[in-house]
C-alpha cells in the first residue's frame, strides 16, 4: 500500500513539473507576442507622428499661398480703382 501511495505522489509530482514547463511555454509564447504587438503599436505611433507633421507642414503652406493670393487680389483691386478713378 506504501509503495501504491508513493507511486501515486510521483506521478502527481511529474504531472505537476510537466504543466509547470507547458505553462513557461505558454509564458515565453505570450510575452513573444506582446513585445510584437509593442513593436506594430510603436511603429503606428510613429507613423501618425510623421502624417501630423507632414499635414501640418501641409497646412502652413497652404496658408502662405492664401496669405500670397489675398496679396495679389488686394493689388489688383487697387489697380482698378486707380483705372475707375481716371
Amino acid at each position: 500500500m506504501k509503495r501504491v501511495l508513493a507511486l501515486v505522489c510521483v506521478l502527481g509530482l511529474l504531472m505537476v513539473l510537466v504543466s509547470a514547463c507547458a505553462t513557461t511555454q505558454e509564458i515565453e509564447k505570450l510575452q513573444a507576442q506582446t513585445n510584437e504587438a509593442l513593436a506594430k503599436a510603436q511603429s503606428a505611433v510613429e507613423q501618425a507622428n510623421s502624417a501630423a507633421k507632414a499635414a501640418e507642414d501641409s497646412a502652413m503652406r497652404a496658408e502662405k499661398a492664401a496669405d500670397r493670393a489675398e496679396a495679389m487680389a488686394d493689388k489688383c483691386e487697387q489697380s482698378f480703382m486707380k483705372g475707375m478713378k481716371k
